[in-house]
C-alpha cells in the first residue's frame, strides 16, 4: 500500500466522487468507488474548446455535467475556466457537479487543485467537514506525487486554513527545498510550528529564513521571526515546558547574526547601485539580487531613499569586492559624498565595523575589498535563474506597495486569543 511522506496510508478517493443524494447536498460516503478501477492506477484513482456554461435550472446538474464530460475531453485549464464562470454566476451546486463529472470521466487530466475546488464546493453546499477533509487529503496526495512546489504549497495552505495540520509538514518541507528563493513555505512552517506548539520546527524554520537575505522584505521577516519565537516561548512556558522555551529562545542570537553587512548611503538626488563580487565568483547586482553563495541585495536605494544594503547572513570565507555603479546623478542636486559602512560578524562578539568615505563619480576609484574569515556557510544554495529571482523580488515589492496603499486606520481591538501568523502570499 502506498503512503505519503508522513507514513499515512493513502485514502480511497472513490467516496468523494459520487453524486449527492441528500437533495443535492454532498454526501461523499454514499457509494463505493467506481467499478472497474485498476490497482495500477496509482495513489489517486479517478473514474474514466472551453465548456459552455449551461444553467442548471430544473435540470439535474450532476447528470448534466457527468454526461457533458463523458462526451467532451476537455483540458484541466478548460475545467478551471468552467469552475470560474460557475463561481462567478453563484452556482456552487454546479461547481460541485462539474468537478465530480470531470473527475469521473477524465482521469488522465487530474490535478491537485481539482480536489481543492471539490472541498470548497462540498463546504459551500453544506457538506460534512469530514468530506471536506477527505478531498483536501486527496489534493495533498496528488501534490506529493507531482513534486510541484506550487501544488505542494497550495495543498498545504488549504489544509492549514481548515486546521488539518498533521499533513502540512511534509508538503511545505519539500516545497522549501525546491524553491529556496521563495519565502512562502518557510513562513508556513513558522505558522505551523506556532499552531502545533513545536519548538523544533520553529527553530529550524527561523534559522532557514534568516540564513539568507530577502530583497525588499528582509527587515520585516527579521522582526516577525523574533516575535514568533518569543510568542511560542511564552506559550511553552505557560504550559510548563520551560526548558523547551529556553532552548528555543537560545537560537535567536546565532540565527539573527550576519556574517557580512554592507550599506551605501549618499546625499543629493541620485541613484547608486552596489555591485558585490563574492569569493566563489558570483556577483550580486540589481538584476541578480541573490547569489547561490548566500549574498543578497536586500534594499535598493534611489532618489529620496539613498540607502543601498547588501547582506550575506551565511557566507563563505574570502574576499568580497565592492564596486559602486552610478545610475543617475541630478545636476540640480548632485551627490557630494558617498559613505560605505561594512560590518563583519554582525551581532557576535567578533563584530567589526568600518566606515569608508568615497568621492562620487571618481573614475580612478578602486573597488573596496572586505575579507571574511570564519564564514558560516557550508553548502551552495540551489541555482535559481536570475529572471525567477528578480520576479520574486518584484512581486514582493509590488505586494508591499499595494498593502501600504490599502492600509487605513482601524479602531482599537481586543487582543487576539491566538498568535498572529506571518502573512503568506
Amino acid at each position: 500500500m502506498e503512503r505519503d511522506q508522513s507514513g499515512r496510508k493513502a485514502a480511497d478517493p472513490g467516496s468523494v466522487l459520487d453524486k449527492p443524494k441528500n437533495g443535492g447536498r454532498p454526501t461523499p460516503d454514499a457509494a463505493a468507488p467506481a467499478a472497474g478501477r485498476s490497482s495500477k492506477e496509482g495513489l489517486i484513482p479517478i473514474p474514466d474548446g472551453p465548456a459552455t456554461i449551461k444553467p442548471s435550472t430544473s435540470t439535474d446538474p450532476y447528470a448534466y455535467w457527468s454526461e457533458y464530460f463523458r462526451k467532451h475531453d476537455e483540458t484541466a485549464d478548460q475545467l478551471h475556466e468552467t469552475v470560474r464562470l460557475l463561481n462567478r454566476n453563484n452556482k456552487p451546486r454546479d461547481v460541485h457537479a462539474a468537478v465530480l463529472g470531470y473527475l469521473q470521466h477524465r482521469r488522465k487530466n487530474v490535478e491537485p487543485w481539482m480536489y481543492e475546488a471539490l472541498a470548497l464546493a462540498i463546504e459551500m453546499n453544506g457538506g460534512r467537514p469530514e468530506d471536506v477533509k477527505k478531498s483536501l487529503d486527496f489534493a495533498a496526495d496528488l501534490a506529493l506525487r507531482t513534486h510541484n512546489p506550487n501544488h505542494l504549497i497550495s495543498a498545504a495552505d488549504k489544509l492549514m486554513l481548515k486546521g488539518y495540520y498533521e499533513r502540512v509538514g511534509p508538503l511545505i518541507d519539500e516545497a522549501a527545498s525546491k524553491i529556496p528563493h521563495r519565502a512562502e513555505p518557510i513562513l508556513m512552517s513558522i505558522n505551523l510550528a506556532q499552531q502545533t506548539k513545536d519548538p523544533k520546527r520553529m527553530a529550524d524554520a527561523v534559522k532557514r529564513l534568516l540564513s539568507v537575505g530577502w530583497p525588499g522584505q528582509d527587515e520585516y521577516f527579521r522582526r516577525e521571526s523574533r516575535k514568533q519565537v518569543e510568542t511560542l516561548a511564552k506559550t511553552l512556558t505557560e504550559e510548563g515546558r520551560a526548558d523547551d522555551a529556553k532552548s528555543l529562545l537560545a537560537i535567536l542570537p546565532d540565527a539573527e547574526a550576519r556574517d557580512l553587512y554592507i550599506r551605501l548611503t549618499w546625499d543629493g538626488n541620485a541613484d547608486y547601485d552596489l555591485v558585490v563580487h563574492e569569493p566563489l565568483d558570483a556577483t550580486v547586482t540589481y538584476l541578480m539580487p541573490r547569489s547561490v553563495f548566500g549574498g543578497s541585495l536586500i534594499q535598493n536605494g534611489y532618489g529620496s531613499h539613498p540607502d543601498e544594503v547588501y547582506v550575506c547572513p551565511r557566507g563563505f570565507d574570502g574576499d568580497y569586492t565592492v564596486r559602486i555603479s552610478m545610475i543617475y546623478n541630478d545636476p540640480k542636486k548632485p551627490t557630494t559624498r558617498l559613505s560605505l559602512e561594512t560590518i563583519t560578524h554582525e551581532g557576535t562578539p567578533e563584530e567589526r565595523k568600518e566606515t569608508i568615505s568615497l568621492v562620487p563619480d571618481d573614475s580612478q576609484a578602486k573597488p573596496v575589498v572586505i575579507h571574511l574569515k570564519g564564514g558560516r556557510r557550508t553548502t551552495v544554495l540551489p541555482f535559481v535563474s536570475p529572471m525567477a529571482v528578480r520576479q520574486s523580488v518584484d512581486d514582493a515589492l509590488g505586494k508591499k506597495a499595494d498593502t501600504a496603499k490599502s492600509t487605513t486606520p482601524k479602531a482599537p481591538q481586543a487582543a487576539e486569543s491566538k498568535p498572529r501568523p506571518i502573512p503568506v502570499k
